[in-house]
């Protein structure tokens, strides 16, 4: 059996970050997938997605404010050597910022006037995509080896537990709980579902899972996006193609 304990004095473990990163490619192919076609049309649906591309969004943002005001600036004083390999991290930070506010702005459009076309929608997403998704795959290529010999597990679980967990409630949590293994392989969801205890791991896997099967069903149910799974730096051209 796999121990699920890392020392708090090793190596960061950032696989999370991958997952993470996977879930976001996931849920904007599939959003790119469905637009356009007669399932998107339907009204639930439609409110469905808008609401969950304003969701994406404020997660993303939540994602990137926790990189730069609390992991970034600990990697650079426990490893000065990674500060030109941070400003790059924040460059990228920077340049999708406009995408992500752009993409809020046509959702918000999308969700409150029933004329709005899909093609704008779907036209903002792929903009979004071009930025983000290569930005995606540096930090996990190219800064994630450089967390991990930087800081300690200790550090990263306290960081994590600062910025991701620590203001938000079970409910939020467990929703994004779900989202984050939906389509994941077992050895990754596994992972996942390991970081919490016993317990409340139990009460967040078993019992609180209905809020997001509902909300897949009412995004995804009777459409390709369905059988999109996380998606890896190296998927996600496949998919998205």
């Amino acid at each position: 059996m796999t121990s699920h304990t890392v020392s708090p004095d090793a190596p960061a473990d950032t696989q999370m970050m991958g997952i993470v990163h996977s879930a976001l490619r996931r849920d904007l192919v599939r959003v790119g997938l469905v637009l356009g076609t007669p399932a998107a049309a339907e009204p639930a649906r439609r409110t469905a997605i808008a609401e969950h591309v304003l969701w994406l969004m404020r997660f993303l943002h939540d994602h990137h404010s926790g990189e730069d005001d609390g992991l970034y600036p600990l990697v650079v004083r426990r490893n000065p050597d990674s500060a030109a390999l941070v400003e790059q991290m924040d460059a990228d930070h920077s340049s999708i910022t406009p995408a992500m506010e752009d993409l809020e702005s046509v959702a918000k459009q999308h969700l409150t006037d029933p004329t709005a076309p899909d093609s704008a929608l779907t036209a903002a997403v792929d903009r979004l995509c071009e930025v983000l998704f290569p930005h995606l795959e540096r930090e996990e290529r190219d800064m994630m080896p450089v967390v991990s010999a930087s800081i300690t597990q200790g550090e990263w679980q306290a960081w994590d537990q600062e910025h991701n967990l620590k203001p938000k409630g079970m409910m939020t949590l467990a929703v994004e709980g779900h989202w984050l293994i939906d389509g994941l392989d077992e050895r990754s969801s596994d992972h996942v579902k390991h970081l919490v205890p016993p317990v409340p791991r139990f009460v967040l896997v078993r019992l609180l899972g209905g809020p997001y099967r509902r909300k897949r069903a009412a995004l995804w149910s009777g459409t390709p996006a369905l059988d999109v799974p996380s998606l890896s730096a190296d998927q996600a051209d496949t998919w998205a193609a």
